[in-house]
Formats: C-alpha cells, sequence, structure tokens
C-alpha cells in the first residue's frame, strides 16, 4: 500500500527536471489539466487562498488521480493546524513561506513528521492514512521517509541564514522567491535585474549547491524555452511554472484582444474593453 516512494524526490536522484504549476482555485479540472498534458506535480496554495480542509482533500485526490505529486503551500511556519490537515489529507509535500531560519523551517517538520522525527499526533481516521490503523505503522514509515519540505526563500534573514537552512536533512528542494525577496529590499517589482536579487540569489545557488538542495524555479510568469534554458544554466533543477488563475487571464486578455483586432482590421464594432481589464501581463 506504501511501497512507491515520493515521485518527485525520485526524479531528483534520477537528475530528471520535474515540472510543477501553481494552482489558486484548487479546481478539480484545472488540476486533472495539469497531469494529463505531463506536469508532475502541483503546489497547491493555502497562503493566498482560501484554506479550506475538505475542498483541499478533493484536490490533492484530484492530483494523484492524474499521476501528480500534490504538495500544499501552508499559510505559516507556525500554523501546526495547517500542516497536519494538508498531511492528513494526502499531501506529499509542503512549501514553507517565509522561512526565515533553520528552526523555522524545523517547526514545519515537526508538525509533519512522527516521532522519533518530530511531534506529530497519529490519527489512522484519515483519507493519507487508507481510513486504517492495521497499516498505520507503516504509513507513518513511509511519511517520515517521503516528505518534502520546501523552504521559500523569500525574506533576506533566510539569505542570510541559507547554510543552516540546507544542512537540515530533510531539505532536499528550496524555492528562490525573488518577488517577495525584491519588496523587502526595497527593489519592488525589479526582480530580474536587480543586482541586490542576483546577489542574493548567487549566494542561495551556492549553499544549496555545497548541501546537495535543489533549486526550484523557472521563468514563472512568462514560461518560454529561452527563459527556461537560462533558469537551467543559473543552476534550477526544479521547475514550478505558471499561476492557474494568471494563465486563465492571459488566455482570455489574448482571445478579447484577438476578436478586438479583427473587428477593427474589418471595420466592424467592437466596444473596447475596460482600461483596467486589458492589457495586463
Amino acid at each position: 500500500m506504501f511501497d512507491t516512494d515520493n515521485r518527485l524526490l525520485t526524479m531528483i536522484e534520477q537528475q530528471q527536471i520535474p515540472l510543477g504549476m501553481q494552482c489558486f482555485t484548487g479546481h478539480r479540472a484545472l488540476i486533472e489539466v495539469m497531469g494529463l498534458t505531463g506536469f508532475d506535480f502541483v503546489m497547491i496554495d493555502t497562503e493566498h487562498s482560501p484554506a479550506d480542509p475538505r475542498a483541499m482533500e478533493d484536490s490533492v485526490l484530484a492530483a494523484e488521480s492524474v499521476g501528480l505529486v500534490p504538495l500544499v503551500r501552508v499559510p505559516h511556519c507556525d500554523d501546526e493546524t495547517a500542516i497536519r490537515r494538508a498531511m492528513e489529507a494526502g499531501a506529499q509535500g509542503l512549501f514553507v513561506p517565509m522561512a526565515k531560519s533553520a528552526a523555522d523551517v524545523q517547526r514545519v517538520l515537526d508538525a509533519a513528521l512522527f516521532p522519533p522525527m518530530g511531534t506529530r499526533g497519529i490519527c489512522p481516521s484519515t483519507r493519507a492514512a487508507k481510513y486504517s490503523f492495521r497499516s498505520f505503522v507503516e504509513y507513518a514509515e513511509w511519511n517520515n521517509r517521503n516528505l518534502v519540505v520546501i523552504p521559500l526563500i523569500e525574506h533576506p534573514d533566510a539569505v542570510d541564514n541559507i547554510d543552516e537552512i540546507c544542512a537540515l536533512d530533510q531539505v532536499r528542494i528550496l524555492a528562490f522567491g525573488a518577488g517577495d525577496l525584491a519588496y523587502a529590499l526595497g527593489e519592488g517589482t525589479n526582480m530580474t535585474k536587480s543586482p541586490k536579487i542576483r546577489e542574493a540569489y548567487q549566494k542561495v545557488k551556492a549553499a544549496a549547491e555545497r548541501h546537495n538542495v535543489a533549486i526550484m524555479g523557472g521563468p514563472v510568469l512568462d514560461p518560454t524555452a529561452e527563459g527556461c534554458t537560462k533558469a537551467l544554466e543559473d543552476g534550477v533543477k526544479v521547475f514550478c511554472l505558471g499561476l492557474d488563475v494568471l494563465g486563465f487571464r492571459r488566455f482570455c486578455e489574448d482571445t478579447v484582444h484577438a476578436l478586438h483586432t479583427a473587428a477593427q482590421n474589418s471595420a466592424l464594432s467592437r466596444p473596447l474593453p475596460p482600461a483596467s481589464g486589458f492589457p495586463e501581463r
């Protein structure tokens, strides 16, 4: 029942390139489309999205139905209830937002791992445990062996403490959050060309290489082959590209623009979209 290892960890060990997407809607159909089109994992957001534990179970189930590794971004490293509920729903990994130190990440590990590795309380009547006490020991061992905890390096303190974060045994992947880091450093939206951000990334990359930790990243807002090539050259080994709601907005913008252009070229009437709704990238 628990004889298959976490596929995301297996892909990293085999030097394959995993691909995932951020999911803010939690919608089953969108998650299924990700799996059907070649993605390997999905990050189900509960930090910036309404956190509904029952809906999260449905999202995790949808991911599993199409072979996606279900990961959940928890609201905060101190939210033990959210961490436990994500794991009991069947999440195979957790994103840790605003992790500033190894102690922050360790609190998540304590809440997600069973003794003796952590302090998580047991409960066999959960989806992750297959609703069975008979196989609970097997599940607990599987959980402790396969959990993926991904710190989001998006605060200056995290950059300063990057070696101690990477030194944690369970940290196999980290994500470099250039957006929040840029704002924290006074760079605004200048997350791609800022020397401060570039310097921070190089420090994180060096620490990750020293500790054999894979960096997650890539051109998340505008995935192109050229952008992915540059990310590979920059040392990115796990790609998380796109956000479901932003991807749908882009499709809507392109659709409106296509019809508006056609109407203009044909000298036909086509109302202009609201100034606040187009164009935006």
